[in-house]
């Protein structure tokens, strides 16, 4: 009778071999396909980016010859890359300041923030889409210090720096789930109050505001009107790739391509 051979363990290490085999490829190949879409993002990226510097160009020209001003549309004429979409989203005129003294630099900064509420700003959805006022006002204002209320009432103590509102901003937290946003709308919000004073005439830091109880007889900081204003014009366009959502970027007056929509 004869004895029946044991299996080869050539056949077991060919299986193995070859399962490590397929591992590897499967590996390589994810790594081959989040660098191509990585090339693919990037490339999105400066087609968007390369439209909107193009962009500059049409505006500044339009704005030589016709008085310093903008249009309010672009024209169609205007060549963008595939898949990139660029909208003219603003275009008007800003109040600039000047000269100011310390004290109305201060209500300068109170005046943006208040119109930065009007404007909605401070708004933002929860989970369920609802709006939601994050940011609700800008007041109690003295001389020595600001405050800017609503769901994280922050009170800054001068001199304020424009690293002081950024630095709150762009560290703000909150362990609310269901109202994450409110983290987007405060960084969106510091920044752009920051940015406008700037852009209006005012500067950093701010040394004194006003006293709100202030009268000609009980030795307050009185509030002094701001000077009247000169027009600036203004615009802003912002460009997206369909494919990547993220990929959105604009531009204003100043020539400065930036991230995120106006």
């Amino acid at each position: 009778m004869q004895k029946r051979r044991a299996p080869s363990s050539t056949a077991a290490f060919t299986i193995v071999e070859l399962i490590v085999v397929i591992a590897v490829i499967a590996i390589l190949a994810a790594v081959v396909v989040v660098a191509y879409d990585g090339m693919q993002k990037n490339a999105a990226t400066k087609a968007v980016q390369s439209d909107l510097a193009q962009s500059t160009s049409f505006m500044q020209r339009y704005a030589l010859k016709n008085g310093n001003t903008y249009p309010t549309s672009l024209p169609s004429d205007i060549a963008t890359s595939p898949s990139v979409t660029m909208t003219l989203k603003k275009s008007g005129t800003y109040g600039f300041y000047t000269p100011l003294n310390t004290t109305q630099n201060g209500e300068l900064m109170a005046q943006i923030c208040q119109d930065l509420i009007n404007e909605g700003a401070g708004k933002g959805t929860n989970q369920n889409g609802v709006v939601k006022d994050f940011i609700t006002g800008c007041g109690n204002w003295n001389r020595g210090d600001m405050q800017v209320t609503g769901w994280d009432t922050q009170k800054f103590t001068a001199p304020v720096t424009s690293a002081a509102l950024l630095n709150y901003a762009d560290n703000y937290t909150t362990n609310d789930s269901f109202n994450k946003n409110v983290e987007v709308v405060t960084r969106s919000f510091y920044h752009e109050l920051v940015d406008r004073q700037l852009k209006q005439g005012g500067s950093y830091p701010i040394t004194s505001f006003w006293d709100s109880w202030a009268t000609p007889t009980n030795g307050g900081t009185q509030y002094q009107a701001l000077p009247s204003p000169q027009p600036r014009p203004t615009y802003c366009i912002e460009a997206v790739h369909t494919k990547y959502s993220d990929a959105i970027y604009h531009v204003t007056e100043e020539n400065k391509i930036l991230s995120g929509g106006c």
